[in-house]
């Protein structure tokens, strides 16, 4: 009687592990290989719109044509290895694939299971607007063009710091640096002229992006602080500690050069010397 209850028990076990292995292959199968399902492209360089519906030429090539600008001034480099957006447009296919990221989620990368490529839940070439999974359509400034350069810096972070590190990073590094690639440029000082010191809400998100105090960080540590962006990736400081020497940056050189002078012994901006 003994043998034959560890015996249940234990093809209860085969069989449950058997469904979890079964379930995990049918959530990663068409997340590491999504070609089979796509079966339409169009390409500029390395970058490519794969979709399981036809794509419209014309303003297709032109958003790749902008991604692509966006992408030569980032701080990651120009992409230098293939970059496949995949646009998703039947309900049954974003089903599938959306069994991973948060249902509204108009884009995503799942590392470390995709590592060189991202998702789009819909998309309106001719409007330059991501259609979301609720059938919301992006507006200006969240073009589909900024949405492409936004999500495939994050595939250019994951190739760089892999799955696990781009998980471990501060979501402010991750998300800022992906903000700042995919906006147009405009400075921190700019930026924060804007947006003030206030934390992000939906006026804000609207206006100058969902991540813009984030993106305005990482614009005064590269860009005025002259951290590369090694040093922006490996740095350890949280939110809280890079806004505030952005912010004492910004405000400083906002002041009267005689008052800078005299609040600099006063006010840190971040030196190199135990700051990353």
């Amino acid at each position: 009687m003994a043998k034959a209850t560890i015996s249940r028990k234990a093809r209860a076990l085969l069989v449950g592990l058997g469904a979890c292995l079964v379930f995990a292959l049918f959530v990663a199968a068409p997340l590491l290989h999504p070609s089979p399902l796509f079966a339409h492209r169009i390409e500029r360089g390395n970058l490519s719109f794969r979709s399981d519906a036809p794509i419209p030429v014309a303003p297709a090539m032109a958003v790749l044509e902008e991604i692509e600008r966006r992408l030569a001034r980032s701080p990651l480099g120009p992409p230098d290895a293939s970059l496949p957006i995949y646009v998703v447009e039947r309900d049954w296919v974003r089903s599938w694939l959306w069994i991973v990221p948060p249902g509204t989620a108009g884009g995503f990368v799942a590392p470390p299971v995709t590592r060189g490529h991202a998702f789009f839940s819909g998309a309106d070439f001719e409007a330059d607007s991501l259609i979301g999974p609720t059938g919301y359509r992006t507006k200006p400034p969240r073009t589909l063009a900024y949405y492409g350069a936004h999500e495939l810096t994050h595939v250019m972070t994951i190739r760089r710091v892999g799955g696990l590190g781009f998980h471990l990073r501060p979501e402010w590094v991750i998300e800022g640096l992906a903000d700042y690639v995919g906006m147009r440029p405009e400075s921190a000082s700019a930026l924060y002229a804007k947006i003030g010191r206030e934390d992000a809400d939906l006026p804000m998100m609207k206006a100058h992006g969902v991540y813009a105090p984030y993106r305005l960080a990482v614009a005064w540590l590269l860009e005025d602080e002259g951290w590369t962006i090694d040093e922006l990736l490996e740095t350890d400081l949280d939110f809280e500690e890079a806004r505030a020497i952005a912010y004492a940056g910004i405000e400083r050189d906002a002041l009267p050069s005689w008052q800078a002078i005299g609040n600099a012994s006063r006010v840190s901006s971040g030196s190199r010397s135990g700051s990353r």
